[in-house]
């Protein structure tokens, strides 16, 4: 039951995001790290899928003024753990990235502090390669 709601809730938050953000091209690729799996970025806003435990993840990006290869952004995470737990975290993201031809590759430290059952900041980290369509 808790991974129907927490899909659910979760496929309706992308939907709504994304639709704010139309007429960009997507940018779809991988990420590996503390999570591993699909990752999209549709015009500042990125959307991330781990599969080592289910996770959805949403940030809203910015640039640094004057350093186009930095970014920062705020955005939250549903994660259902192996032990069937639902963790809810609000998260910081700071990373770095680089366009090679149609190729962006990036690295990011996500600080998360997690609200659920047991309230607790973790520094989390993933690195991937997205392609723009």
């Amino acid at each position: 039951m808790k991974t129907t709601t927490l899909i659910t809730s979760s496929i309706l938050f992308t939907a709504v995001t994304v639709s704010t953000a139309v007429k960009a091209a997507p940018e779809v690729g991988v990420m590996v790290g503390s999570d591993s799996g699909l990752n999209v970025k549709i015009h500042d806003y990125k959307i991330g899928v781990g599969f080592d435990d289910l996770s959805f993840t949403l940030d809203k990006m910015f640039n640094f003024e004057g350093h186009p290869h930095f970014y920062w952004g705020i955005g939250g995470k549903i994660a259902d753990t192996k032990h069937d737990d639902t963790k809810l975290g609000a998260r910081a993201v700071f990373g770095a990235h680089t366009k090679v031809e149609r190729f962006t590759f990036f690295i990011e430290a996500q600080p998360t502090l997690y609200l659920i059952d047991d309230v607790k900041v973790k520094l989390e980290a993933i690195g991937g390669v997205r392609y723009h369509f």
